[in-house]
């Protein structure tokens, strides 16, 4: 909807719009699972909060009077497998940025300050502009395997992504050539075989995935990647391995 700060923010389409827009696709498709990210801290913080607040009770307030939205009430307590939150009919996460502190107390159980509860792959890989780059910080990162301590309370998550540095696109101005500032056409460089190399090294060292994202989602493998994946839980299942499956 909005992103960036002051007057470089590139501003979308209205709120109202936009949850409505999600209340009818979760109304039509009963067994997805979604997150919401509200991200921005521009502008009135607490106007903002007490309107994100107001806008998802008047959206997803089912006839039973519960929420869509999955609460969790501590830190120790685990996230959800999707088969939860699909049979709870819960199938809405909210992670918030500073937003979330302006929230007047007590806090919804269903609002998830973003930081405490998860790891941000940009974390690991904010440097990387090349997929070589992009290459060596996953496979170091899934090699070291799920933390043995308190952080793996929290989603660890990969982004498939490349952020573009400001030196880069000195660099190519000098040069005389337009900067490739849009992510688009590096994105398709990591959406098809490095994917697919990702997932098969990720997937045996880690007991959980909990979200990959993935830029320009129509120009890659990713649906191939997770079906394929899918289908070898379906295999264990059958096998009578359920214990094994991995609770995408």
């Amino acid at each position: 909807m909005c992103h960036g700060n002051g007057l470089t923010r590139a501003i979308g389409i209205p709120l109202d719009s936009v949850l409505s827009q999600i209340l009818q696709f979760m109304l039509a498709n009963p067994y997805e699972v979604l997150t919401i990210e509200f991200n921005e801290n521009d502008g009135d913080v607490p106007t903002l909060s007490r309107i994100i607040v107001a806008k998802i009770i008047k959206y997803f307030t089912l006839p039973s009077g519960e929420l869509m939205f999955w609460p969790r009430s501590s830190l120790s307590e685990k996230f959800p497998t999707l088969r939860e939150m699909i049979l709870a009919n819960k199938r809405i996460m909210v992670f918030m940025g500073d937003t979330y502190y302006s929230i007047p107390d007590p806090k919804p159980t269903w609002a998830n300050q973003k930081d405490t509860w998860k790891k941000d792959g940009f974390s690991y890989t904010s440097d990387d502009t090349m997929p070589v780059q992009l290459n060596a910080s996953y496979y170091d990162w899934c090699g070291k395997g799920a933390p043995t301590d308190a952080a793996f309370v929290q989603w660890q998550q990969i982004d498939i992504n490349m952020g573009i540095l400001a030196p880069d696109i000195i660099d190519t101005l000098k040069q005389g050539k337009l900067p490739q500032i849009c992510i688009g056409p590096l994105a398709t460089q990591t959406n098809y075989a490095f994917l697919d190399a990702i997932a098969d090294y990720c997937y045996p060292r880690w007991p959980y995935w909990f979200r990959v994202r993935v830029n320009n989602y129509w120009d890659s493998d990713v649906f191939k990647v997770a079906n394929r994946f899918n289908d070898l839980n379906v295999a264990r299942v059958k096998a009578g391995q359920g214990n094994l499956i991995t609770p995408y």
